[in-house]
């Protein structure tokens, strides 16, 4: 079906509640509903398998409007459905959950709560996601008008201890742990060996990235939200990049597309072998470890001579890319891909053939086609259970219409299918590359970009090594944005590893969370920060004079 079948047959799904439609983009079908009709009007697409739920936004309207609004998207394709509720400006207003059909939606109405003072009603788990457990009640920090000092009142935070009930006990992992390598809570209820329940709590690396994005202009947001995450930077500033451009009507040259598309899959490959590393290492397998980072440093390398820097590669500027790719880069590019195909085949094989790893993995963590579906899986957990779901091929942006990638799925859906997939996707990264540096389009690598961005909102999906990025940007017309809302895959494919861990033994959790390649750093967008003598809560730019004052100037 064409993108304009996909919205003709939302809108017939949706007519029985809507108050009204609008069509912002091409792709785009909102509909205004009642916050009474949410469940239904989201029970109506699931049933009707028209797309995933793939975030929800947050929005404040500010006291002059006096209005709060939640858009729900659903994405099917190249299409984008939303379900606008509005919903009045006042402490805690009430909305019903969706998440008993959608169980993805409990993370994202977590953050809604606690991040705009909205009350989901009936959700399964309403405490905080994100934000720290001292954080004041009553403040929420997306709403217009918050500022620091708000959060300077400290409460008692308690640490309960860990319950239990007969020979069941909750076993806490993090956020300090040695099975984790960046921070998140997790409670794992047991019996005996076999875990009974799970539930998960992030944000201790939280750093307030999209109420950072309202304060500055379109083009220094470029460097924050690279700094989003390390591994997958580009992602991010790709993702901004094609929102902003759209929104600024501004057509990007051919060469600097292709040249984005390139850095992509070499970061792809970068994403895919740091992970094959990490996942080993839990596995215990530490040989396999210490091969696939030595090879890993090939990619950092090439990046490096490409870009200038190794892991935040800053090769996106609006309306473009900063460098272009000669013929030096192409030869060093052919002879580093040399190296790497016939390392990934041997690491295809060992995953695949070594008989003490494949205890760790055939069988374990098993979902199946109808679970990933249902639990929103993304990127490459979702397609190792069969679920063809690639932003790459099914809304291709960029020059991925010109150099289009191949599809590799797995039926297993276990944790070694997930290996196999990702091997494989990074021998068609291998290819893909090559493609491109051998038919590089000519032409300027950029174009001139205004400083002021036209008002209007835009949703900007990107395919990360994790699976699908969603950009929501909405701009009023100035130098900076009004609302940007960011939602990372691992945001996602959580709920398939709280729901598989369910059943399995405790041993096997380090590696069901690791086999997602998580990212929390992804997750996380805030951090409170105080200073020891008052416990003051700090702006950024009190922050820096403060640092000036006590330690300073850098020179």
């Amino acid at each position: 079906m064409t993108t304009e079948a996909y919205l003709q047959r939302a809108g017939e799904i949706l007519a029985p509640f809507a108050k009204g439609t609008n069509n912002p983009e091409s792709n785009r079908l909102d509909v205004q509903i009642a916050a009474s009709d949410l469940p239904a009007a989201a029970s109506a697409l699931t049933d009707a398998s028209w797309g995933y739920l793939a975030a929800i936004t947050g929005m404040d309207h500010g006291a002059e409007a006096n209005e709060l609004e939640a858009l729900y998207h659903f994405c099917e394709g190249s299409a984008v459905t939303t379900l606008r509720v509005r919903l009045p400006r006042v402490d805690c207003p009430e909305i019903p959950s969706v998440s008993g059909m959608i169980p993805v939606a409990s993370f994202f109405e977590r953050e809604l709560g606690e991040m705009l003072g909205v009350t989901v009603v009936d959700t399964p788990d309403a405490s905080r996601l994100f934000l720290p457990d001292d954080w004041p009640d009553r403040v929420y920090p997306l709403r217009q008008g918050f500022k620091p000092e708000q959060a300077a009142s400290i409460q008692p935070n308690k640490t309960p201890e860990p319950s239990k009930a007969g020979n069941k006990f909750i076993v806490p992992i993090g956020p300090q742990h040695p099975a984790l390598k960046e921070p998140g809570h997790f409670e794992f209820t047991v019996d005996g060996e076999i875990i009974t329940g799970a539930r998960m709590r992030l944000g201790y690396v939280h750093r307030g990235i999209e109420k950072a994005t309202e304060e500055r202009n379109w083009i220094q947001n470029l460097y924050l939200l690279e700094r989003i995450c390390g591994i997958c930077s580009h992602t991010h500033t790709s993702a901004y990049s094609q929102g902003v451009e759209k929104l600024a009507q501004v057509e990007v040259p051919h060469r600097a597309l292709a040249i984005r598309e390139l850095v992509a899959g070499l970061e792809r490959i970068h994403s895919h072998l740091l992970w094959l590393g990490v996942v080993a290492h839990e596995a215990g397998f530490d040989t396999l470890f210490m091969y696939s980072w030595r090879d890993r440093e090939t990619v950092m390398n090439l990046l490096e001579e490409l870009t200038g820097n190794r892991v935040n590669y800053s090769i996106c500027v609006l309306g473009g890319v900063k460098h272009d790719i000669v013929a030096e880069h192409s030869a060093s590019i052919h002879k580093a891909l040399d190296f790497l195909e016939e390392r990934i085949r041997y690491y295809l094989d060992i995953v695949t053939s070594d008989t003490t790893f494949l205890q760790r993995t055939r069988g374990v963590g098993t979902m199946t086609h109808a679970e990933a579906i249902r639990f929103g899986a993304l990127g490459p957990t979702a397609r190792a259970s069969g679920v063809t779901r690639d932003i790459r091929l099914d809304a291709p942006y960029g020059a991925y219409k010109r150099f289009p990638v191949s599809l590799i799925t797995d039926e297993r859906g276990d944790l070694e299918a997930r290996f196999v997939v990702r091997m494989k996707e990074l021998l068609v990264t291998c290819f893909t590359i090559r493609t491109i540096v051998d038919n590089m389009p000519s032409g300027e690598i950029a174009v001139r970009f205004p400083r002021k961005i036209p008002a209007g909102e835009t949703v900007s999906r990107v395919e990360a090594p994790r699976g699908e990025a969603f950009y929501y940007i909405k701009s009023g017309g100035g130098e900076s944005p009004l609302r940007l809302h960011i939602r990372t895959p691992s945001l996602c494919n959580w709920t398939s590893v709280i729901n598989k861990a369910v059943g399995h033994q405790l041993a096997d959790a380090p590696m069901l969370i690791a086999g997602m390649d998580p990212c929390f750093s992804c997750n996380d967008r805030m951090v409170t920060v105080r200073r020891k003598d008052d416990m003051k809560t700090l702006s950024w730019s009190e922050l820096r004079e403060y640092g000036i004052k006590k330690y300073g100037q850098k020179k």
